[in-house]
Order: C-alpha cells, then structure tokens, then sequence
C-alpha cells in the first residue's frame, strides 16, 4: 500500500460526488494500485484543502464520460470513502509542532505548494501517515455529499500493457507517440516479474552491485527534494536507479534539457529526506530510442556527466548509461550503447 497526493485546482467537488479522479496522460496515475490510500488536495485561491483519506478500489481506466465541466481528463482510477475530512495546510504546520515535527510539517508543506501543478504526487510511508494523522486530529467533515451515478461511455476501458501498444500502434510502428506512453508500458511491464520488459531492464540494473528489480521500491514521477520530477525512480538498499525518458533518439536539441536533468536529479538526490534510507550509489539512466547514429552525442553526454558530477562524486559513486529502446514482436525491449 502507498500514499498519493492527487491534486486539482477546481474540481474537487466533482471527484468526490462521483468518486473518480481524472488526469490527462495515462502516467500519472499508472503506477496506483487497489488498495492505496488518496489524498485530494485543491489549491487555488479560494482554498488550500486536503481531501481524505480515500481507497483505491479500480486501477487506471479510461472512459470520455464528461465528469469534470469543459475538461476532459479520460484516464481516471475510481475511489472510496467510509468517512471523509478536509484539513487545510496550516493543520499540517499545527501538528508538525504539536507532534514535535515542525521541520517535516513545513517541507511537506512545500512539497505540495510546489508541486499543485502536477497531477500526482507520491509520498512515502512517513508523509502519507503524518497527513492520516492530522486528518484524524484535526479534521473536519465534509459535510452533505451529493454522491452521483457514473454510467461510462466506454464500459470503462482498462488501461493495461495491451492498450498502450493499441494506443501507439506498436504492431507496425517501433516507437512511441509520446514519453508518458513510454513511461506508462514500462512501469506495467515492471509489475511483472516474469514480463520480457522487467528482465530486459533487470539485466542492465544487475551491471551494478546489488542492483535489482526483485529487491527493488519502482516510483514514477518521484520528486527528490521539493520540485522536478523524475521519470522512474527504482530504489533499494545500495541503488538510487534515475530513468529518464526520451521517446526519440538523441537530437541536439535535446542536450541542453538533459544536461539540466543530470545536474537537478543527481544533485537533490544526494541526501533526500524523501528517500528514507541512505544509499551509497546513484545510477543515472538516459533511455532513448534506438539508433546507431547518435556516437557524437552520446559521447558527448557521458563526458558531460564525468565533468560536471565530479564536484558531488566525494559524497556517493555516480554511474552513467545511456540505454536505448527498441520493438521487437511488440515487446519493449533495453539495450547497453
């Protein structure tokens, strides 16, 4: 079971009363599973409400019921509620002092702020139990909820493996429309041990020591210190893993957004109160499509990495890889340049 913050800046109202919440790309919400607890947070600048807790009781699903007024956010998860409460943001702050945690209230706190821009954010255990707890101490309820009927137009389509290849017609093209797509397959792929993806991937995590899926925490979108987003974020005990995504092959235009990747991932990922536990080893792996002609750029990323990394390599061992995708019988499949 994981904690998720989901957030909207003016439908709350809508993912109460008919207990789904909706989001634009299929990414945001593939890697939330039955059973995780939710959190609705709205932030504008009428109100800066926490909504919850709320279960997850149907994964990733897409459906084009109009739900939410003039917009359309069609890749939804269905939730539920036994007894719900709001908290504002300042109850965070009151319980990080009544609880002797004023410091984590406050990063929390920025956390949120910082990221009400995104669809999803996920916590771990500590985060997600401290805003349980102010909800329980400090919350107020909801008050009357006018539930309402959810007849999909779709059947509610499931979005799985199957629908992502559909999606980008994997069965004649061999790359994908888009890096959420990307990123979508692999984190379903990477739910099934016995998945062609998750051994492709797994082979090239083994290259380092104690690197292995088996073992391994995977987060999508997982924001080290209080902003930025990482693509795939695979944890254990000796490996920080860092996938950033490229649904094409390297392009020079490309180079100045990823050398700002490096830096900002490498960088906060070095001693993030988010993490838990202290890793000695920080892998970074660019993942592109497939194409021989790209030596020049891939050559001049990895001397960019030994270059610039170097001021923080005192403090844990960096890797660097650049790793290429490619379709094989519509099976996503890795690759060592």
């Amino acid at each position: 079971m994981r904690y998720y913050i989901l957030t909207t800046v003016k439908f709350a109202n809508e993912c109460i009363e008919f207990k789904k919440y909706g989001s634009t790309n299929s990414n945001w919400l593939a890697n939330i599973n039955v059973g995780d607890i939710i959190f609705i947070s709205q932030f504008n600048f009428k109100s800066q409400n926490i909504y919850g807790p709320f279960k997850v009781t149907m994964p990733l699903f897409y459906d084009k019921k109009i739900i939410f007024p003039s917009q359309k956010y069609y890749y939804r998860i269905k939730i539920e509620y036994d007894k719900l409460q709001y908290i504002n943001e300042t109850d965070l702050y009151l319980n990080g002092i009544d609880s002797e945690k004023r410091n984590f209230a406050f990063k929390l706190i920025c956390l949120l702020q910082q990221n009400k821009h995104l669809h999803s954010i996920c916590l771990n255990k500590q985060e997600g139990e401290f805003i349980l707890d102010t909800i329980k101490n400090y919350g107020d309820n909801s008050g009357s909820i006018n539930n309402k009927d959810y007849i999909p137009e779709y059947d509610k389509l499931k979005v799985d493996q199957s629908f992502i290849a559909d999606k980008n017609k994997l069965y004649k093209k061999l790359f994908f429309s888009s890096e959420s797509d990307l990123e979508t397959f692999i984190i379903f792929c990477l739910k099934n041990q016995k998945n062609i993806t998750y051994t492709s991937l797994n082979n090239i995590l083994n290259i380092y020591s104690g690197n292995d899926l088996n073992n391994s925490t995977i987060y999508n979108q997982f924001i080290f210190g209080n902003a930025y987003p990482s693509d795939i974020v695979i944890l254990n005990k000796n490996n920080i893993n860092i996938l950033e995504l490229k649904k094409t092959g390297l392009k020079k235009d490309m180079i100045s957004t990823i050398e700002k990747e490096i830096i900002k991932y490498c960088t906060y990922s070095l001693y993030s109160d988010r993490l838990g536990t202290n890793q000695t080893q920080i892998n970074f792996f660019l993942i592109v499509l497939k194409d021989e002609n790209n030596i020049s750029l891939k050559k001049y990323l990895e001397d960019y990495f030994q270059k610039n990394i170097n001021k923080t390599s005192n403090f844990k061992k960096y890797n660097f890889m650049i790793i290429e995708y490619y379709i094989e019988n519509q099976n996503l499949l890795f690759r060592k340049t």
